[in-house]
């Protein structure tokens, strides 16, 4: 009897779930209410957001669903630190939440995100964007909304100064950390920038294109029969050797742990820096903008094929889980309603909207085609990357010859990870690793410590932070 009342009380929360999208949101005199909290976007830092709120709002009601759309302030401090603790205390409440770098597992765990399973496969518009690998994460974390093309990292440098490279032929033709060493060190000997490789601290920049050319194929792997993680493989040791060369002569930018993303942006720009690991798609789309509007179209991005090793591809993409995106606080009282934001945000009008922006300002329609103008360069989405849908609208491509490239770059090297979502009895540990990691990933890098002398101790404290717990775990769970 219990199984049965079980499984009708799951039937209804199906059919609530598709018969709130069906029969509308709201009423004109009362429309529901949703808040929204999101990393650099708000009132205060995003002076479009009001405008695209209403936007929403007016298309949504087209559609019979009638909201409340609110960007809310984010708590001061850094974002991934400040909002889990704030939401984990109450003292911000929020329906619809943004996150990245993995903060969210947490909070899935002690239950304060919604399962949006039944949402997806109810909806219309979202799931017909859905990948496989999206399915995939779906099944694995039923916690996250993201679509945007396989998440990696690209290298990235104005096509007028890699032109004038003696080194570029070689290393198109054969894309081993060698070669990449040679284009590094002629646009410093030519000196057309002074650090050539920048970055902002996150590690995954140059993950996405030199993991695999240092036999870096997954997150875990086999070593001598023992499951480990790959940050304590050989691989990653001979990727610190290589690191720790350019930064011994002078071809790492020397502020690479503390630069903030928008400092090694400017140093991108400007031209101190040449080459930076962008995100294929729309955030390899600012960089492209960006560069031309500084520099001139000549400026235009060339991405770069991921190094080559023994294989060649760029890092492994996870399938465990969205890299990022939005979910849906449990304990929100709108749930179907903030759904509904995303089932618009994925028609036909909430793509143009959330891509484009707006009509005679981003772009005008001439003979029922969308041509763009030269407002559309600044314009970047606040939801969604994905560029699908909207094809058939458009005078032009959406994206340029160096965007479109990144993301068929990252389809043509594309290789799936094999990891695992961490168990709650071990995020302490995980926790404990990584900041090993971080710390001894910075001292190696910079030569404080001596790689080959201090390896050893290396894997030590690794192992003695949790990575033998961990050995013991996947031992049973890789079988």
């Amino acid at each position: 009897m219990k199984k049965l009342l079980a499984w009708i009380l799951v039937c209804s929360l199906m059919l609530g779930c598709a018969a709130a999208l069906a029969d509308g949101i709201g009423s004109p005199d009362k429309p529901v209410k949703i808040t929204i909290l999101e990393k650099d976007v708000s009132p205060e830092v995003d002076p479009e957001i009001l405008k695209i709120e209403a936007a929403i709002e007016a298309g949504m009601a087209a559609q019979g669903n009638y909201v409340d759309l609110e960007w809310l302030e984010a708590p001061a401090g850094k974002y991934i630190d400040v909002v889990p603790l704030a939401l984990r205390t109450g003292q911000f409440e929020a329906d619809i939440v943004y996150f990245q770098n993995g903060v969210e597992y947490e909070l899935a765990q002690e239950g304060m995100l919604a399962d949006l399973t039944d949402y997806v496969k109810n909806s219309t518009y979202l799931k017909a964007l859905y990948k496989d690998y999206n399915w995939t994460r779906l099944e694995n974390f039923p916690y996250l909304l993201w679509l945007a093309p396989a998440f990696t990292y690209t290298a990235q440098l104005r096509s007028d100064w890699f032109d004038q490279l003696e080194a570029k032929d070689a290393f198109l033709a054969d894309p081993t950390p060698d070669n990449f060493y040679a284009v590094l060190k002629e646009l410093k000997d030519k000196g057309l920038c002074q650090y050539p490789l920048t970055t902002d601290n996150n590690k995954l920049r140059f993950d996405g294109f030199m993991n695999v050319a240092f036999g870096i194929e997954s997150s875990i792997t086999q070593v001598d029969g023992r499951w480990v993680f790959a940050e304590v493989t050989e691989g990653t040791k001979a990727k610190f050797k290589f690191l720790n060369k350019l930064y011994k002569e002078g071809l790492l930018d020397p502020d690479f742990v503390t630069n903030a993303w928008d400092s090694m942006e400017q140093r991108f720009y400007e031209g101190v820096s040449a080459v930076i690991g962008g995100r294929v798609g729309a955030t390899t789309k600012i960089y492209d903008d960006k560069m031309k509007a500084t520099n001139g179209e000549q400026a235009t991005l060339t991405i770069l094929p991921p190094l080559k090793g023994e294989k060649q591809a760029y890092a492994a993409v996870d399938v465990l889980r969205e890299p990022r995106g939005f979910a849906i606080m449990e304990d929100s009282e709108v749930k179907d309603a903030a759904f509904a934001v995303f089932e618009y945000i994925c028609s036909p009008e909430g793509r143009k909207l959330d891509l484009l922006g707006f009509e005679g300002e981003q772009y005008t329609v001439e003979d029922g085609k969308i041509v763009f103008t030269d407002k559309l360069a600044d314009w970047w989405t606040r939801f969604f990357e994905t560029n699908e849908g909207l094809e058939a609208q458009l005078a032009a491509p959406l994206y340029s010859a160096a965007v479109q490239t990144s993301i068929d770059m990252s389809n043509q090297y594309y290789i799936e990870d094999t990891n695992i979502l961490t168990p709650n009895e071990l995020i302490t540990q995980r926790d404990a690793m990584t900041n090993v990691y971080n710390e001894y990933y910075f001292d190696f890098v910079t030569g404080v410590k001596d790689i080959d002398a201090e390896w050893d101790n290396y894997v030590a404290e690794w192992n003695a932070n949790g990575g033998d717990a961990f050995a013991e775990y996947l031992a049973g769970v890789m079988k």
